[in-house]
C-alpha cells in the first residue's frame, strides 16, 4: 500500500472544497475548511511515516511499537494543531474547521477502499 496517495487525496480533497466554498460563501469558510483539511492529512502523515517503518513477522514487535507512537503522535499533533488553529486563525469558523478535518478523515478512508479494492479487482479480473 502506498500511504503518499492517500495523504495526497486528504490535501486535494478539502482543497477543493475549499475553492468551492471560496466562491460561494467566503473567504473565512473558506481558510478554516482548508485548515481543518490540513490538520487531518498533517498528521495522518506522522501516523503513514511511523507506522509503514517496517514491515515483515520478524519485526512484529517493532511493527506495533511504530504503531503505537504514530497514534499517539497523530491525536499530539492534531491537538496542538487545532490549537493553533484557535489561536492564530482570524474569522475562524469552528464548524468548518471540523467540517475540513472530518472531510479529509473521510476522503482517507474512502482512498484506502478504493486501494485495497483495486488490487482484488485487478487479481478477479485476470483468473477470468
Amino acid at each position: 500500500m502506498r500511504p503518499y496517495k492517500v495523504i495526497l487525496t486528504q490535501l486535494i480533497g478539502p482543497a477543493l472544497l475549499a475553492v468551492t466554498f471560496l466562491w460561494t460563501t467566503d473567504a473565512a469558510v473558506a481558510r478554516s475548511v482548508f485548515a481543518g483539511g490540513l490538520i487531518s492529512a498533517l498528521s495522518n502523515s506522522y501516523f503513514a511515516v511511523q507506522a509503514f517503518r517496517y514491515q515483515g513477522a520478524e519485526n512484529a514487535d517493532k511493527v506495533v511499537r511504530s504503531f503505537l507512537k504514530g497514534e499517539i503522535g497523530k491525536i499530539v499533533i492534531a491537538i496542538l494543531l487545532f490549537a493553533l488553529s484557535f489561536n492564530f486563525l482570524e474569522d475562524l469558523n469552528v464548524v468548518a474547521l471540523f467540517a475540513g478535518f472530518l472531510f479529509a478523515h473521510l476522503i482517507g478512508i474512502w482512498a484506502v477502499g478504493r486501494m485495497i479494492a483495486s488490487p482484488a479487482a485487478t487479481q478477479t479480473e485476470r483468473e477470468q
